[in-house]
């Protein structure tokens, strides 16, 4: 069985991330555990008495949410918490846990400075946890994974447990992988990073970086009709590089498409 974790605001952009999911896996034995997390910053006096009424607000949304789902989908197992605390500790932590094989999460796209980027919850929780991460766009719907795209830079993968997830995304779509090297030199390290895959019988494509990672990146994504993007997070290299380059882990670049997030952290 697969367990996903899905944090959820009772939000249309999470409730578009939950549907993602359970289109995502289609008829596999499928467990969603829906995570509301809440914080206040109350008073002393009346902390008890505000966490109360979010509580209880908080159930009554999960329950108009999950009557909703399990309606539309009867064979799916769904699961429930509601905690007081903050966010990103909360689902890292649950994250970090190994109940789940994904944490997947909706967030918003850019709109001014406001949100983007990942948004605060979603980028903090890719920073701290081990889970892969997948993030789906608030307006994306789910579409058949006829190709996934692996974006790699000059980074060496550790081994195979690292890219098990994107595996057993590609057997279960049917996907084909694309490998896209974004580099600023000629470099051949890449073909030691698919030794892990090769029986997937991944594609190549390389381009050249401007030294503009998110822009490298965004460039692609708008001029090839991509279904989702993988990335690896490690100590050093393309991911690295990705995020440096913006302000934050919340600027700068603004996904039209959702990111598989693995980590390779060895």
């Amino acid at each position: 069985m697969i367990r996903i974790l899905v944090p959820v605001d009772f939000s249309t952009t999470s409730s578009n991330a939950l549907q993602y999911a359970i289109q995502l896996f289609g008829m596999k034995a499928l467990e969603i555990t829906l995570l509301h997390a809440f914080s206040s910053n109350p008073t002393i006096m009346s902390m008890k008495n505000i966490d109360r009424v979010i509580l209880k607000d908080s159930k009554q949304s999960m329950e108009r949410l999950l009557k909703k789902f399990q309606k539309g989908f009867p064979n799916v197992n769904f699961k429930t918490k509601i905690l007081s605390d903050h966010a990103v500790s909360c689902i890292t932590s649950l994250g970090n846990s190994g109940e789940y094989n994904y944490i997947i999460m909706g967030t918003k796209g850019a709109s001014g400075l406001k949100e983007v980027f990942l948004g605060s919850v979603a980028g903090g929780v890719i920073s701290k946890t081990s889970a892969p991460v997948l993030v789906v766009p608030e307006t994306h719907l789910f579409h058949d994974l006829d190709e996934i795209v692996l974006a790699l830079g000059d980074t060496i993968l550790s081994g195979e447990k690292v890219i098990q997830p994107l595996r057993e995304l590609a057997q279960l779509q049917k996907s084909r992988i694309k490998v896209l090297h974004i580099s600023e030199s000629d470099t051949d390290t890449i073909e030691q990073s698919l030794e892990a895959i090769k029986d997937l019988n991944p594609s190549i494509e390389y381009a050249f970086g401007t030294g503009d990672t998110n822009q490298d990146l965004h460039d692609y994504i708008r001029e090839n009709d991509s279904k989702l993007i993988c990335l690896i997070r490690g100590h050093k290299g393309f991911f690295n590089r990705l995020f440096k380059e913006s302000v934050t882990l919340k600027q700068t670049f603004e996904s039209s498409v959702p990111l598989l997030i693995l980590h390779d952290l060895n």
